[in-house]
């Protein structure tokens, strides 16, 4: 209303002012977009079709490059209505249903200052990747979901040089990022930068074709809830418990002949040495009955969800009630077909709100089987960290995919060496390459370290008819004592 009065004005401050309100009414809807987008609903009806209207009438008034300074802006004290349009353009096919919501928060703001380095152009010019209908209520699309005759009449727009831009500064040094010419605002991460490259940077293919699906899954959320089932519902504290003998001298000859020592009357083990005192049972066990693993209270939900569809690599589910408030893009998930079975890992790709049909979700599948671990970060100047959740996935030599852990994000890198506890036995081993990286996991191949060396219960006492080699020879330590 107010931009159709100052058309229809005359003077010197006409332009000014009409620049000005295309600028703040295009902005107004980036705000609308922002946070559709953040609840993973559909955007406003009509939404697009008045951001295509506002920039047509900036192009025809030749007002579309003019800068107006914009409090609201965080990090550029003024954008044309160009630039406000291309931020809800790159937005709108920056795949943020794959996105965490601070995530998607963080990227509006920084796509202010990265506006300026996305060319509108005709849909026909061969660097368009995304072209879009400005007389259509939808956002842009890729080109070539268009027949070559309509791409005349579509607005084009090429995100090259800005994905150029983010690949140059993921490959700079980290002491060197400071100094790249794209500015990255505080809170955008690696992964947020890798995952908008691929949006901008080619078009996504479908991997597998989905087919509709029936019945239902029963799915578990995170990684401690997924750690607890999959160690049999036993707490983390009982994962990691030692088996009483572990790393225990073994002095027994190792020639295997009869400890002629055994039979004196201190010698012999005592049986109520054996007696784990804190884990006396006062009720009587019949043998049909089995011992109920340790949880110490602890339970997590569970969720049987109606599958929509499926493929080969993962599903889409829907959830009929409320949906959790720890769901979200990149969250680690359990995933169960019947009670029977065990629980497969997955995690979440995509979350999207249907008109009339409550919430989706898109789930992949990581693997058909895990162990759950211990894992503990190795510090050379501080001090170790504690044992943390962990899952040891197993090699698939089929598709030569090599046996990985998965981790908390934090505090594990590449190269991190690590202590893995599988239940109770210890082992070294250093993180290799990070496979897959979310806001709640990630994955790393590893290799163990020391496997060739001495288990912790190799015989130190050797008798005379037997030459002792290795750490048995105590010949060399007499001097010294």
């Amino acid at each position: 209303l107010i931009i159709s009065r100052v058309i229809a004005r005359s003077g010197k401050d006409r332009d000014q002012l009409l620049a000005v309100a295309l600028q703040r009414a295009s902005h107004s809807l980036c705000k609308a977009l922002i946070r559709a987008s953040q609840l993973y609903c559909p955007v406003p009806e009509g939404l697009w079709l008045e951001l295509h209207q506002l920039y047509q009438i900036a192009c025809e008034q030749r007002l579309q490059r003019q800068v107006i300074r914009d409090p609201l802006a965080r990090h550029t004290p003024g954008m044309s209505t160009e630039q406000t349009y291309v931020t809800a353009l790159l937005l709108g096919c920056a795949r943020t249903n794959q996105m965490r919501q601070n995530g998607i928060a963080r990227l509006a703001e920084a796509l202010e200052p990265w506006s300026a380095q996305v060319k509108l152009q005709p849909g026909d010019h061969a660097d368009s990747l995304f072209v879009l209908a400005p007389q259509i209520d939808g956002p842009p699309r890729y080109k070539s979901l268009y027949q070559s005759s309509e791409l005349h009449n579509l607005l084009g727009i090429d995100t090259q040089p800005l994905v150029d831009a983010i690949k140059e500064y993921l490959e700079l040094p980290e002491e060197e990022r400071s100094k790249s010419r794209l500015m990255i605002p505080e809170g955008i991460t690696l992964d947020l930068l890798q995952h908008v490259a691929a949006a901008w940077g080619d078009i996504a293919e479908r991997t597998f074709q989905r087919t509709p699906g029936q019945g239902s899954l029963t799915l578990c959320i995170g990684m401690t809830a997924l750690h607890f089932f999959l160690s049999g519902c036993r707490s983390f504290a009982e994962v990691l418990k030692r088996p009483v003998e572990l790393g225990a001298a073994v002095f027994k000859p190792a020639t295997g002949e009869p400890d002629v020592w055994s039979n004196a009357f201190d010698a012999q083990r005592n049986a109520a040495d054996e007696i784990h005192f804190e884990e006396i049972q006062y009720t009587k066990v019949t043998p049909d009955e089995q011992a109920q693993p340790e949880n110490n209270g602890e339970s997590y939900p569970t969720f049987p969800l109606p599958i929509v569809n499926h493929s080969p690599g993962g599903y889409c589910l829907s959830w009929p009630k409320d949906v959790p408030s720890q769901l979200q893009a990149g969250e680690l998930l359990g995933v169960q077909d019947n009670p029977s079975q065990g629980w497969s890992v997955a995690v979440v790709r995509w979350i999207r709100q249907v008109r009339g049909g409550g919430t989706q979700m898109g789930i992949e599948l990581i693997a058909p089987h895990a162990r759950p671990c211990g894992l503990k970060l190795l510090r050379k100047a501080e001090q170790n960290s504690q044992y943390l959740r962990a899952l040891l996935l197993p090699e698939i030599s089929a598709i030569s995919r090599p046996a990985s852990l998965i981790t908390p994000r934090l505090p594990f890198q590449e190269g991190s060496k690590v202590l893995i506890n599988d239940h109770g036995e210890e082992h070294r081993a250093v993180l290799t390459r990070k496979q897959v990286s979310t806001g709640s996991f990630s994955q790393f191949e590893y290799h163990r370290v020391g496997v060739e060396e001495a288990s912790a219960g190799t015989p130190v006492t050797a008798s005379q008819s037997q030459k002792p080699t290795g750490e048995e020879d105590f010949d060399s330590l007499w001097k010294s004592l």
